[in-house]
């Protein structure tokens, strides 16, 4: 499913060095399109995915409850579900049926498929979608409408953060990249086992793996190539 900032081309080479870990808890507190917690969540005991944004969970939940999202979306009913209350429908149109996933980016049309038929980006999504929930079928997992600084890993935990980036496009609101460091700093001092994507880190984090690509979401035909890492201050050394 789109959403800005999706792990789906890197998570193969991101999931081995977390779940190289051994704990009873998994959490992602900014689980996003779920497309890293459908990967690792399976290897722990219970999981949990956190994230701050109401529709997006709602539409997680029902999903994970059973409802299936529609596959046609008109442009009327998409513009409608903008100013409408939180809601499941609200969260896939607003993130998955959006040009790059961006929250109420304008709704996704054009291009064709393999077979040269013109393409159902809301039909794309809804499959998606469920295919991610469907990946957890077996798992004991929980989701919960969170803002990070809420929650409280300690021993027995192994915590992936992929927050938004540092000076890069925003997700609605100004985040605070320092605040961000000195929260998941307190984690880790509690004794969870952390780990965070984004471009730097604060020197006391170490960089255990590099991934260059270039930049998904080409608003303006901004293609440029960037090097994303994976941070930890677990002490023992991890290879990629």
């Amino acid at each position: 499913m789109r959403y800005v900032g999706s792990k789906a081309k890197l998570i193969k080479r991101i999931a081995p060095l977390i779940t190289a870990i051994d704990g009873q808890v998994y959490c992602e507190p900014f689980c996003g399109g779920l497309n890293s917690f459908s990967k690792i969540a399976p290897r722990y005991s219970f999981s949990l995915a956190v994230d701050s944004h109401p529709d997006l969970i709602a539409m997680w939940t029902a999903i994970w409850n059973g409802w299936t999202p529609p596959t046609e979306l008109s442009a009327t009913e998409y513009a409608a579900l903008k100013n409408a209350p939180p809601s499941p429908l609200r969260g896939f149109a607003g993130f998955g049926c959006s040009f790059g996933g961006k929250w109420f980016g304008g709704l996704a049309k054009g291009g064709v498929n393999a077979g040269g038929v013109p393409r159902n980006h809301v039909a794309e999504s809804s499959r998606a979608a469920v295919a991610r929930i469907a990946e957890l079928a077996s798992s004991n997992v929980s989701f919960a409408r969170a803002d990070y600084r809420e929650i409280t890993p300690g021993p027995g935990w192994v915590v992936y953060c992929d927050p938004p980036y540092r000076a890069t496009l925003g997700y609605g609101s100004e985040f605070d990249s320092d605040q961000f460091w000195s929260v998941v700093g307190a984690w880790h001092e509690k004794g969870a086992t952390v780990f965070v994507s984004e471009y730097s880190a604060p020197p006391d984090w170490r960089c255990i793996a590099e991934f260059p690509h270039r930049m998904s979401v080409a608003l303006a035909g901004d293609r440029r190539e960037t090097t994303e890492r994976l941070f930890t201050k677990w002490s023992t050394k991890l290879s990629s």
